[in-house]
């Protein structure tokens, strides 16, 4: 008789880990898509571009683009991730390039986005520029950006990551780059 109680109770805790488990797996999914898309392709944007044509990347309808590119001309692909993941890579004209995900860990992605840019690589230095909570229709939201650059130099790049816990928010981690002047 015990055992029929007790079932329901592991099939929740089963459930529980197997969604903690694609939640980590989305988020690693999307720290992944951030580095070998806008990382990767920082100096040459237009090479991003080209990669996903040789691919034969869907490019999303102009209409749909637009909420991913900030009402900016360039393009959207979109991608599939673990489980039901959903992303989306954008690349607007001026260069700024954005990963979305409908879904993610946003703890987890913050703490592997902290770890990829608060230290830059020599002889580049970091510095974290932004670190806001703020409200969204749909539930708190978080900003966090840091910049790196060298001396002297007249740009610099700038890393930023927006996350909303809501599991109602049509986005919950967006991550771009961008080269701005100093």
């Amino acid at each position: 008789m015990r055992v029929h109680l007790l079932l329901p109770v592991v099939a929740l805790l089963l459930a529980s880990v197997n969604a903690g488990a694609q939640d980590a797996e989305a988020s690693a999914f999307f720290m992944k898509l951030y580095t070998t898309t806008c990382m990767k392709h920082y100096a040459k944007p237009e090479a991003l571009s080209a990669e996903f044509t040789a691919a034969k990347t869907p490019t999303l309808p102009d209409d749909t683009a637009r909420a991913f590119l900030g009402g900016m001309p360039g393009k959207a692909w979109p991608q599939r991730g673990p489980g039901e993941g959903k992303f989306v890579v954008s690349l607007r004209d001026d260069g700024v390039c954005a990963v979305f995900a409908q879904y993610a860990d946003t703890i987890n992605v913050e703490q592997q986005f902290t770890a990829l840019v608060a230290t830059s690589p020599a002889p580049l230095t970091s510095s974290r520029e932004q670190d806001d909570h703020g409200m969204a229709p749909t539930g708190p939201i978080h900003t966090l950006s840091y910049a790196w650059a060298r001396p002297g130099d007249s740009t610099k790049l700038v890393f930023t990551l927006t996350t909303a816990v809501s599991p109602d928010a049509p986005v919950q981690a967006m991550a771009t780059l961008a080269r701005v002047t100093k």
